[in-house]
């Protein structure tokens, strides 16, 4: 990690990291590191730092091209109300059966997205656990660029996926009936499996996955939560729940330096600013202890609000609604 901080703080990666921290007058507070960090790397919107990401981290590529896929499908929703409804006040076999083949492709479809959720939350720890790494002391030259290029990399895959998951938790909370889809089949889950007509029994799922499943979705927002859990996890199991509270501390700072002053190289650099600024604030205010609302919070949340503001996000919801909408200690 401490090679991030240096990167970001634009000096050698082999400083004392005690120079990057200071008091408050009481000695209490920690580091407001968004006051101390205004350098980042602010190129994350070009297509080279793109192509990074599928050269860097081929399997990370691979499971954000899915998620944008399945995002995709997800805003075509096909809603199954009027034939559940139906067939709730009408239950006969030929009602129940058109509402199954109404249902089944979309129940099909919220698998594939837990599925997917899955595959992020295996992936998090990975990304976060290098990132905080920092690979080491600093070597100067070509070792401390290709440091740079690793981190704006790392940092751009985190921010994606967890964009992707924003995305997802704001499609699934103004689509009512993919809860209303999934509760009716899972009511009528075991007719499903012994119906007849083999394009229907084919939706059938074990119950075992049917459950996981209803508790994923009995979330508001599922995806985020995949995203926090895997974080946190990977912070408490290794031990470096520190190192990572002050590694999304340092990454919000640069993103919040980068906003704040206009050091992106373009609108592109700067959604992805923001994005970074969301990310690393809304992990931070689940892993550390007293979160992005304590008043001793390395970072500025005040300042946060003001320099995302209303700026749409994703789905067409500003980034402060987001990030209010997923901390737990900032409303």
């Amino acid at each position: 990690m401490g090679s991030l901080l240096s990167l970001l703080r634009g000096g050698s990666a082999s400083g004392n990291a005690a120079q990057l921290t200071r008091q408050s007058k009481d000695g209490q507070s920690p580091t407001r590191f968004s006051k101390q960090f205004n350098e980042f790397i602010c190129n994350l919107g070009d297509t080279r730092s793109a192509e990074c990401v599928e050269e860097g981290f081929p399997e990370g590529s691979r499971i954000l091209r899915t998620g944008r896929e399945l995002l995709g499908r997800v805003r075509g929703y096909q809603d199954g109300s009027n034939e559940v409804r139906l067939a709730i006040s009408q239950p006969t076999p030929e009602n129940e059966e058109a509402a199954w083949r109404k249902i089944g492709p979309s129940v099909a479809l919220l698998r594939e997205c837990y599925e997917f959720a899955q595959d992020v939350e295996r992936i998090i720890p990975g990304i976060l656990g290098e990132l905080c790494s920092g690979g080491g002391g600093g070597g100067g030259g070509d070792r401390d660029a290709g440091r740079a290029d690793r981190n704006r990399m790392l940092a751009r895959l985190l921010a994606d996926l967890m964009q992707n998951a924003f995305a997802f938790d704001v499609l699934k909370s103004s689509t009512p009936a993919i809860q209303n889809d999934f509760s009716y089949y899972r009511r009528t889950l075991g007719r499903i499996s012994k119906c007849a007509d083999p394009e229907i029994a084919r939706f059938s799922m074990g119950h075992d996955v049917s459950n996981q499943m209803s508790l994923f979705y009995a979330y508001h927002n599922p995806m985020v939560k995949t995203v926090i859990d895997a974080a946190t996890r990977c912070a408490q199991e290794s031990d470096g729940a520190a190192a990572v509270v002050d590694c999304l501390a340092a990454l919000a700072a640069g993103s919040l330096g980068a906003v704040k002053h206009g050091r992106a190289d373009g609108a592109a650099s700067e959604r992805m600013c923001v994005l970074v600024l969301v990310t690393s604030c809304v992990l931070y205010d689940w892993i550390a202890a007293g979160g992005l609302g304590d008043a001793r919070s390395a970072i500025d949340a005040k300042a946060v609000l003001a320099a995302v503001g209303e700026r749409p996000l994703v789905e067409g919801t500003a980034a402060d609604k987001v990030l209010r909408a997923n901390c737990r200690t900032l409303r």
